[in-house]
């Protein structure tokens, strides 16, 4: 069935109704896009424990911190990205509980002892029922994945 001149005339009548074109200047194509100078704030994202499942511990890989090639600390981050607010920060041969990755593997969620206190397992030591958001005692985050030497729990 081929469609009326009125039924196709009905979406160029709304397209007006829905933007308003007369802002826009002839050859200004970035008018649509925002242009902001506020830098990204990507959230939070919880690390997530007891993803290997109930019969492992919620966090069964532990990590060091590496040397930081000049930096002092390593941020911990509210979420794997850069962007992200930094929570806390670790710094060479901090002892580290690794409980997930970032989708791209560049970020590790971990949960970080006190200073000093290395023994404490932070509530991820035993296995956990279902994987969920950590809620613990400790410091958690997300750190770069290349300043932290992996071993297993």
């Amino acid at each position: 069935m081929r469609p009326t001149i009125p039924a196709l005339a009905l979406p160029l009548l709304l397209v007006p109704a829905a933007c308003d074109i007369d802002q826009i200047q002839p050859g200004d194509a970035n008018a649509i896009v925002a242009n902001t100078s506020e830098p990204l704030r990507p959230g939070t994202q919880p690390v997530r424990i007891g993803e290997s499942g109930p019969q492992f511990q919620a966090c069964a890989t532990r990590g060091t911190v590496l040397d930081l090639g000049g930096e002092t600390t390593l941020p911990v981050r509210a979420a794997p990205f850069s962007e992200a607010e930094a929570v806390g920060e670790v710094t060479p041969g901090t002892q580290l509980f690794v409980c997930t990755r970032s989708i791209d593997q560049r970020w590790l969620g971990v949960v970080v002892p006190p200073p000093g206190e290395d023994a404490i397992d932070c509530g991820v030591s035993a296995p956990v029922e279902r994987p969920q958001s950590y809620a613990g005692p400790c410091l958690s985050g997300w750190v770069t994945n290349g300043f932290v030497r992996l071993r297993a729990g």
